[in-house]
Parts: structure tokens; sequence; C-alpha cells
């Protein structure tokens, strides 16, 4: 029966018998090892045939809340200033949970989503708050001037001849965000720079020689100006990303577990330790010590805080708080013992904390808003 469900050869009966089955199992864990796959298969399948339903009633405007059978019911919701594509999707829920839900969480003291905040540290240690600078140049030094738009970019512009730009010794400049900001930045050779929250990149004035090298701690996602006879590297700790020209995104905050490189377009080449590998587009480098894992996955997800979304993918709970405690620059707290169960969805970046955990309230997981701290409990 799952091999018709997954071939798209199940009967509408046998579809209804097997999500009964799926959910009896999932709720006395009858999954040993080697029955995972299985069901991680079908839960995807599932995902996919709910996700389809949830884009079809976006396009309609109208607002549903969704049960998929019976895998440990599904729902999607969508609140707000929210898509209505833009849902959580929960399991273990009815949609009588999701009427119930919208006030569970108690909010003393909301929190604003983030935005264009960061500051620019020049060579000479001076620092420049870039979300009150005015708009126009912010500094100069030789042919080389720093920008600020009107759309709250940082430019790099090199004026004069190249080769006066690059005479003595390169000058270092850092960009960094805090909690509950983000910044672009467009260096010196027109490549752009997306900063997530509680990130830092540093970067030279002009890229002389016949390499560009920068360093990243936390999260950003690039799009390098090609050059094939100047290649670009990204160092992470002891990672390093060499690129010619291509976009990808790179996740590698502190408090997770492994750093995260996923391709967009192009070609790149990790090298940590003595491993080397090569991601192709839609792959995603898992590094963790000197072990590189490629993994096939959908690029466009890994770069979605770029577009202004909060994207799950089987995220947990922690994992999702991470997430948020950045963004809203909110401490998270836990209470008790929290569920493991996953997430799908997406969820826009640019609504009130307390609008965002309305959603995932769906999951019996509840949440206290006060004195710039989430409590998490279940």
């Amino acid at each position: 029966m799952i091999d018709k469900y997954l071939n798209g050869q199940a009967t509408a009966d046998e579809v209804q018998l097997l999500m009964e089955l799926f959910d009896n199992a999932q709720i006395n864990n009858d999954w040993d090892v080697q029955t995972l796959g299985v069901k991680h298969e079908l839960e995807d399948k599932m995902l996919q045939r709910l996700q389809s339903s949830v884009q079809q009633s976006s396009a309609k405007h109208q607002p549903k809340v969704f049960k998929l059978f019976a895998f440990r019911n599904v729902a999607a919701a969508a609140i707000g200033l929210m898509v209505i594509s833009a849902g959580v999707y929960y399991m273990r829920h009815t949609a009588k949970d999701a009427a119930l839900a919208k006030n569970e969480t108690v909010v003393k003291q909301d929190a604003d989503p983030g935005k264009n905040e960061a500051v620019l540290t020049l060579d000479n240690g001076e620092k420049v708050v870039l979300d009150s600078a005015r708009i126009g140049t912010l500094a100069k030094k030789g042919s080389i001037s720093i920008k600020k738009t009107k759309d709250g970019q940082l430019v790099y512009q090199v004026e004069d001849d190249k080769a006066s730009a690059v005479n003595g010794p390169v000058a270092y400049n850092t960009i960094s965000t805090p909690r509950g900001g983000q910044y672009q930045v467009i260096l010196p050779d027109g490549s752009m720079v997306w900063l997530n929250a509680a990130s830092s990149l540093k970067f030279p004035t002009t890229f002389p020689g016949n390499q560009r090298h920068v360093e990243l701690t936390g999260e950003a996602y690039f799009e390098v100006a090609k050059n094939p006879s100047k290649p670009f590297t990204v160092n992470v700790n002891a990672l390093n990303v060499k690129v010619l020209g291509t976009h990808f995104n790179i996740n590698a905050y502190e408090d997770e577990d492994n750093i995260k490189t996923t391709l967009l377009e192009g070609l790149v080449q990790l090298t940590s330790g003595n491993n080397h590998n090569l991601l192709k587009p839609d792959e995603q480098a898992i590094v963790k010590g000197d072990n590189i894992q490629v993994v096939k996955v959908d690029a466009e997800r890994a770069a979605a805080w770029k577009n202004g979304f909060f994207d799950f993918n089987r995220a947990s709970i922690r994992n999702i708080m991470k997430q948020l405690s950045r963004w809203y620059n909110i401490e998270v707290v836990y209470n008790g013992k929290i569920s493991d169960d996953e997430f799908v969805g997406r969820i826009e970046r640019n609504v009130k904390l307390s609008q965002v955990l309305h959603i995932l309230e769906l999951s019996h997981i509840h949440f206290k808003i006060e004195d710039k701290k989430i409590t998490v409990s279940p």
C-alpha cells in the first residue's frame, strides 16, 4: 500500500486507510530504524500534497485551515499580515486546534521584527552606525569611497584608476549586524553580500593581486561578481569556500551544530582540513569539524531569509527558537520537556513576534513573552 501511494497508484480508500495506519504508528512510535526511511518518505510526500493545496488556496485568496488525512493531523494556519501560502504546517493537530490556539500565547511585552541595522568599523578603528548615518559618502580614502544609498545599501567604489587604489598596505573594514539587524553591502569588486542578524563580514577596501578574500561569522548570502582570473574565497573558521562567480548562502552561527553552505548558482569548492568537495546548484555541504557531507536540497529555502521569510524544513522548535531569538533580539528559556516534533512551512519576517508564536501554538507548545524573553513550555 505504501508503494502504491508513493507511486501515485493508490485509490482514495487505500489512501484513507494508509493515513489512519500511519497516524496510529505515529502515536504509538511504532517506527524502528529500518522503517524510518519509509516514514520520512511518506511524510515528505504528504507534505507536498498539503503544500500544493495551500498554494491553490493562496491563488484564490481564501484563508483555510487544512487537515491532511491523519498524518498526525497536519494543519496549516495563516494569520494577520502573513500570506496564506506562508502558513506553518504542524504534525499532530486537528483543525479545531487552530481555532483554540489563537489566544494561548501570553504577551506582556511584544517584540518588533528586525530591521536594516549595522555598524561599519573602518581600518582606523572608527565606527559608523549605518542605520542612523546620512545618505551619501560616509568615508573616503584615496580613490576609494564608501557610500550609503537611499535603499540602505553600503557601497564601496573605486573611483580612479585601479593601480592608484591598490598602492600601499591593504586596509580592512568590518560590517557587523546586531541581533535584530540585517544589512547589504556591495564590495569593491561589485560582489553583493546580504548579512543576516548577529553576523559580521571582514573584507579589504580593495582586492589587490590575484585573489579576493573575506571572512565571515554568522550567516550571509553572496552574489559574487564573476572574475575568472581572481577567485573569491570566504573563510569561516577552518572552512574555506572558493568560487569564481556564483550565488550561495553560508550559515555558520556558533550556536549551530555545523556549518551549512548552500549553492544556488555556479560552482563552489569547499576545503576543511584535508577534505575537499565541489558543490553544484541545489546542493548543500554540511561541515562538522573536517567532515564534509553533501546533500541535495531546495537551495532557495536556505536563502529565504534574504527575501523576508523564515522557511522551516523539518525544523525542531529549538531550531526555530534560535532563528527567532536572533531576529527579534530576545532571549529564549525552556521550561519542562519540549516536544521534538518537526515543522515545515514559511512565515514572513516582518511581523511581530507574537504573531509568529500564535502559529507555533498549534504544536501545543506554549509561549510567554515578557522582559525581552520567551519562555517555552509544554
